[in-house]
């Protein structure tokens, strides 16, 4: 039965003709057959169209005239919109999601390529993706740009997600060193605020102070008692 609908539908099947017999005509029951049947496929045709394409294909007589009309009406529809998607890919950039969310709008386009049969490559998938990522990928888009093989999608998402958590350990250590270093720098500039204001100055001058203090007690020494009688 569905090789018989196929067959009417794309054409291979034609409408027998109405007459038998041209001496005595008499109504053919297969042409009967053949028309109810085309009407049954036409109107499962015309039932999921969208209400915006179905003027265009009302007028249709047969199964074989719907389906016509309606692949040239999507086939240049998908045409647009394989150029939107592949346009979209092209400007996609990661920014600041995650990679887990950046693969995943990928992934989400090329089903959608693929539904109306223009699947890409996974070189074409790689390439991609490695666009659209900024410079802290630059070491690991070298790698994978100079590979002989090319990667599945599930294999580039498992290599950039790792270099992802690659970086955020990085970036952690360097967060927590830079942590240390300004309280480190805080604890001495509070130590020196806390210090007297004359505090280094008294510094300088004590050296200079005890020489004066030993110089005059010097002083006292060297002079000699003068006699009241002389």
């Amino acid at each position: 039965m569905d090789l018989i609908c196929r067959a009417t539908w794309d054409g291979t099947i034609k409408c027998p003709s109405v007459l038998t017999n041209s001496t005595k005509p008499t109504t053919n029951t297969v042409a009967i057959l053949w028309f109810w049947q085309d009407q049954l496929i036409l109107n499962a045709i015309l039932a999921p169209i969208p209400d915006s394409i179905s003027p265009l294909i009302a007028t249709a007589k047969t199964s074989v005239e719907s389906w016509l009309r309606l692949t040239w009406l999507y086939a240049n529809r998908s045409r647009i919109r394989v150029k939107q998607l592949k346009e979209s890919l092209t400007l996609l950039q990661r920014g600041d999601r995650s990679i887990s969310n950046y693969m995943l709008a990928i992934h989400t386009t090329i089903d959608e390529l693929a539904m109306i049969d223009t699947p890409l490559s996974n070189d074409d998938i790689t390439l991609y993706a490695l666009n659209g990522l900024n410079t802290d990928y630059k070491d690991i888009i070298l790698s994978i740009r100079t590979r002989e093989t090319s990667l599945t999608f599930e294999e580039l998402h498992d290599i950039l997600t790792a270099h992802e958590t690659y970086i955020k350990r990085i970036e952690a250590t360097q967060s927590q060193l830079m942590a240390t270093t300004n309280n480190t720098q805080h604890s001495a500039s509070h130590y020196h605020q806390r210090q007297p204001r004359n505090y280094q100055y008294r510094n300088m001058q004590w050296p200079w102070r005890y020489q004066d203090i030993n110089q005059h007690r010097n002083n006292q020494f060297q002079r000699k008692p003068k006699c009241q009688f002389c």
